[in-house]
């Protein structure tokens, strides 16, 4: 099968084509992004250099998406671009609806014209709301969402237009929901979750005003992009969208983690509280990944174990060694 990866030099993107070059059923993965990929993370899949092909290409022209489409004869598509808005975060609002929207609605048509009929896209846990409206479960699939801003609202759309066009087109979509994720090189409104062991993995100390009290579901880039190279080899999935992040966590808890691993890191918490313990704004900490694990037998890393790749990705790019677990 030939992938592309629309996205494919973002956190999950990256990591979605290095998962998929490491599975011999892949023949080709194509990267459509902007930019190109980062040279460390050139060095992870050199030994696959002539099943990879990057693509500079505007997500929000068809016709860039068509065009390596056909040449590289794709027949399967995963969408990973995406521009990260939260509330209060100032970002061009006629940007965010051309890669949010018109990009994603350019990624289905595309498939649709090509003949690819497995698509897999990126959803996200906003389009839930504040965990108070759940209550202090685990949050699932099944529940009513409740999108509150721009980027929710636009994750939401893509899921009834990937809706829209299995029922029309006969297309196998599946579209994942993950929490905040995190990794080396990651970029976000939460970015402080891949600041804190890619600082300590270079020696640079790590210190924000926040507690470090609050509490998030997180979900790994790895973990995100083993998922989706379980999903795009599927003819299918069960069900539409499927949650993937793991247990409540705070940054306490992550910083414990990197101290196991380098016990002389330098991490610093100050005391504004990070935490809204009736959850009435922001995101559910408490995320089911149940539905991921019974239909795909898909669980996410450890927290030990993703910590440590991403540490070692870190120093990696830095040409340091890797640090043993």
């Amino acid at each position: 099968m030939n992938i592309m990866v629309m996205g494919g030099s973002g956190l999950f993107g990256r990591k979605t084509v290095m998962y998929l070059l490491k599975d011999p059923d892949v023949a080709r993965v194509v990267s459509l992004d902007m930019a190109p990929p980062p040279e460390w993370f050139l060095k992870t899949i050199a030994k696959y250099k002539n099943r990879f092909n990057f693509v500079r290409g505007d997500v929000s022209q068809i016709e860039d998406i068509l065009g390596p489409m056909k040449q590289y004869a794709v027949n399967r598509l995963i969408n990973w671009a995406f521009i990260m808005v939260a509330a209060d975060v100032r970002i061009d609002p006629r940007l965010v609806t051309r890669v949010n929207v018109l990009g994603m609605s350019n990624a289905f048509e595309a498939a649709k014209l090509m003949g690819a009929n497995r698509v897999v896209y990126a959803s996200s846990e906003t389009v839930y709301g504040p965990q108070a409206q759940y209550g202090m479960r685990e949050v699932t699939e099944d529940d009513q969402t409740n999108p509150l801003h721009s980027y929710a609202v636009c994750k939401k759309y893509a899921e009834i237009m990937a809706n829209d066009y299995s029922q029309q087109f006969g297309m196998k979509f599946t579209g994942l929901r993950p929490t905040i994720g995190y990794g080396h090189g990651g970029r976000s409104p939460a970015q402080y979750w891949s600041d804190l062991p890619s600082n300590c993995a270079l020696g640079r100390p790590f210190a924000m005003e926040g507690d470090g009290k609050g509490l998030s579901s997180l979900v790994a880039a790895d973990d995100v992009a083993e998922f989706t190279r379980v999903l795009i080899k599927a003819p299918s999935s069960p069900h539409p969208v499927y949650n993937v992040g793991g247990p409540a966590t705070s940054l306490r808890d992550m910083a414990k983690v990197v101290k196991k691993y380098i016990p002389d890191a330098k991490i610093t918490f100050g005391k504004r509280p990070m935490m809204d313990p009736e959850g009435k704004f922001g995101l559910p900490w408490l995320v089911s990944g149940k539905r991921a694990k019974k239909d795909f037998k898909f669980s996410c890393l450890p927290l030990e174990k993703a910590v440590l790749i991403h540490i070692n990705d870190a120093r990696l790019e830095a040409g340091l060694k890797p640090i043993k677990g």
